[in-house]
C-alpha cells in the first residue's frame, strides 16, 4: 500500500475485515489513509456462518456508494483484491452502476487454492469469467496470469514493496567454514502448496561432511507430520529444530543466523501460475543465499540470484544443496544481484509508478498510452 501514497488518483481499495466474536456496528467500516487522496476500507462484518458473507456483501457496497458520494466530478477508481465474493461481487455490482473504472489486484487465485471449498472455487470462477468483462485494469502478482486476464492494461507486481533506504548493503556472502554447522531455514505455511514435504523428502539424499543445522518455523496442515519426521530422523550430521510460530524478534534472530534460505513452494500445481513466493522477496532482504523451486517467475527474473532446482523434484533439491556445500564460493555474490532485482523491480517508487500507469489509462477510458510490460527483469 505504500505505493499507492506516491500516486495523485482517488481510488479505494476494499477488503473485508473479521471482526471479533459478537461484534456488529452497522453501516461502519475501518479505513485508513494511504497518501492524500485515496483509502482502503476494511467493511464491518461479524464471525457468524453464512451470515457474514452476505453482510459483508452488503456493507461493502454501501461503503463504495457512500465513497463515490463523497468524491463524486474527482478522478477515480476501484480496485478489488482477488476475486473473493465479498469483494468482487460489490465492485463488479458498483462498475455496473456508477462507471468507475475497476482494477483487480489479482494474487492466490481461490481457483488454484487446494484447502478451499470446491462448491466456493465454482462461484469464484464464475464471478472471474464475469468480471473479466468489466475490468479496466489489472495488478497481477506473476506475468503468468496475464492469460486468466481480458484487458491489455495491466502491470505485475511481485512480492509487494521495499523502501530502499530500509535495506541494509549486501556485499560478497561468506558461507562459512567447514568446521561450523552450516544453518538452512524454511520459513513458511506447512502444507502441500509450500512444499514442505520435498524438503524432508531430499534430506536423506544430502551428502556431506559438514554439519547441517536446518531450522523450520510456520505453521500448518503438515506440523504433525514434519515433528514425525524429526522424531524418526537417524543422520547425525543433519540437526533439525522445529521452532513452530516465532515471536518478531526471535523470527528476526534465526533469519539473521542462516547462511541458506528454501523455498520449495510447488512450482508444478495451479497454485504456482496465481502466487509469487512472498518468502523469497523476505528472504533477499536479510541478504543471504536463496535456494529455491522455480514457482511462478523465479526462472524468468533469475540471473545468477537464486539457486534453483525444477520440477518439484526432492532428488534434484538435494543436488542442489550438495552443490552449494561442495563449491560455496560460487554463489557469494548471488545474495547482492538478488537485492539489486528487489530494489530495482520492487521500490516503492518503481511500483507507484507501474500503479499510476494503470490507474490513469483506466480512468481516462484507455486514451492514454498502452502500460508496455517487460517480460525480462528491470535490473540494471
Amino acid at each position: 500500500m505504500h505505493a499507492l501514497e506516491e500516486g495523485d488518483n482517488q481510488i479505494t481499495v476494499i477488503s473485508p475485515l473479521l471482526l471479533k466474536k459478537n461484534t456488529f456496528r452497522f453501516f461502519s467500516a475501518d479505513r485508513y489513509s494511504i497518501g492524500h487522496r485515496s483509502e482502503v476500507i476494511y467493511p464491518a462484518t461479524v464471525d457468524a456462518k453464512f451470515i457474514s458473507l452476505f453482510l459483508t456483501l452488503f456493507t461493502t457496497f454501501f461503503q463504495l456508494v457512500r465513497w463515490n458520494r463523497a468524491h463524486k466530478g474527482e478522478s477515480r477508481a476501484v480496485i478489488f483484491y482477488n476475486y473473493r465474493l465479498e469483494t468482487a461481487l460489490p465492485a463488479m455490482l458498483f462498475k455496473m452502476l456508477y462507471r468507475v473504472p475497476l482494477i483487480v489486484e489479482y494474487e492466490d487465485g481461490i481457483y488454484a487454492v487446494t484447502e478451499t471449498n470446491k462448491y466456493y472455487k465454482k462461484l469464484t470462477v464464475m464471478v472471474e469469467k464475469f468480471a473479466n468483462k468489466l475490468l479496466d485494469g489489472a495488478v497481477l502478482v506473476t506475468s503468468v496470469l496475464k492469460k486468466r486476464i481480458r484487458t491489455d492494461n495491466y502491470t505485475v507486481v511481485r512480492g509487494g514493496t521495499v523502501h530502499p533506504a530500509k535495506l541494509k548493503p549486501v556485499q560478497e556472502v561468506n558461507l562459512g567454514k567447514a568446521d561450523r554447522p552450516f544453518r538452512m531455514v524454511y520459513s513458511g505455511r506447512l502444507d502441500y502448496d509450500r512444499g514442505i514435504e520435498i524438503l524432508l523428502e531430499a534430506l536423506p539424499h544430502v551428502n556431506t561432511e559438514r554439519m547441517i543445522q536446518l531450522d523450520i518455523t510456520g505453521y500448518g496442515p503438515l506440523e504433525e507430520k514434519v515433528k514425525q519426521f524429526i522424531a524418526s530422523q537417524s543422520n547425525a550430521r543433519i540437526n533439525i529444530t522445529f521452532h513452530g510460530f516465532l515471536d518478531d524478534n526471535d523470527y528476526a534472530a534465526l533469519m539473521e543466523q542462516a547462511d541458506l534460505f528454501v523455498n520449495t513452494q510447488r512450482e508444478k500445481i495451479l497454485f504456482s501460475e496465481c502466487s509469487f513466493p512472498s518468502k523469497v522477496v523476505e528472504y533477499i532482504k536479510y541478504g543471504k543465499l536463496v535456494l529455491t523451486s522455480g514457482v511462478s517467475d523465479i526462472n524468468l527474473i533469475n540471473q545468477n540470484m537464486f539457486v534453483t532446482y525444477g520440477n518439484d523434484s526432492a532428488q534434484e533439491l538435494a543436488a542442489a544443496i550438495n552443490e552449494i556445500l561442495r563449491h560455496p564460493a560460487q554463489y557469494s555474490l548471488y545474495p547482492a544481484r538478488a537485492m539489486q532485482w528487489l530494489i530495482s523491480d520492487c521500490s516503492h517508487k518503481v511500483v507507484a509508478g507501474k500503479l499510476d500507469k494503470v490507474l490513469n489509462r483506466a480512468i481516462s477510458g484507455g486514451t492514454q498510452e498502452k502500460v508496455v510490460y517487460s517480460e525480462s527483469t528491470s535490473m540494471k
